[in-house]
């Protein structure tokens, strides 16, 4: 009696679950999980300069390429993504170096829910003016030194010269001498997922 009762509360189960997977009840093919690591190419959407950017500005691109979980596509190529400016630091005209750091927040599977994510940064520094205004600065001081020469041809005319020549380079180098940089549109710049992320 009692083996009989346990064979039909066996079966009992058995049916309910074939039931289950009768209508679509199982785990949903939706329920991927993308793993801590996962590398996220995306193709941005604008222009990133370190001249205009504030930090907390929108940044929106999107997947450049299928990202797969066990040979399923779990965000399809052209998926909508989302970040922002955490950190910009524009170019000085005679000092302070360029900066810039972006990182993404928020994932759109085409046809799915948004999903919060947490990524890798795009964190990079510019070039340093030193080099700029030197070569600036240097060159008008030389050409100065020759218009001095021709000029006076003796040493008095060549350090005015020098000095008139150093002054205008120090005022082309102010004039110009801002190395802002940016990140184009249609750029691919590739994300790490910092955990993981469930699909939806």
């Amino acid at each position: 009696m009692l083996n009989l009762r346990k064979t039909r509360i066996l079966s009992a189960r058995a049916g309910i679950v074939a039931f289950i997977l009768s209508i679509g009840f199982a785990l949903p093919a939706s329920a991927l999980v993308l793993a801590a690591g996962t590398r996220i190419p995306v193709v941005l959407r604008q222009t990133i300069s370190t001249a205009t950017a504030r930090p907390g500005d929108h940044i929106t691109g999107e997947v450049a390429q299928n990202i797969t979980v066990n040979g399923a596509v779990a965000v399809p190529k052209g998926s909508r993504i989302e970040g922002r400016v955490v950190s910009v630091t524009p170019s000085g005209r005679l000092s302070g170096i360029a900066k810039l750091d972006f990182t993404m927040t928020e994932l759109m599977p085409a046809g799915g829910q948004p999903i919060a994510i947490a990524t890798s940064h795009y964190a990079r520094t510019g070039k340093t003016h030193t080099k700029h205004e030197v070569e600036l600065i240097g060159g008008g001081a030389a050409l100065g030194a020759l218009v001095g020469q021709a000029a006076g041809r003796h040493t008095k005319a060549t350090l005015e010269g020098t000095a008139a020549g150093a002054a205008a380079g120090t005022a082309a180098a102010a004039a110009t001498g801002k190395l802002d940089f940016q990140v184009p549109a249609g750029r691919v710049v590739t994300f790490r997922l910092r955990k993981a992320a469930r699909v939806s």
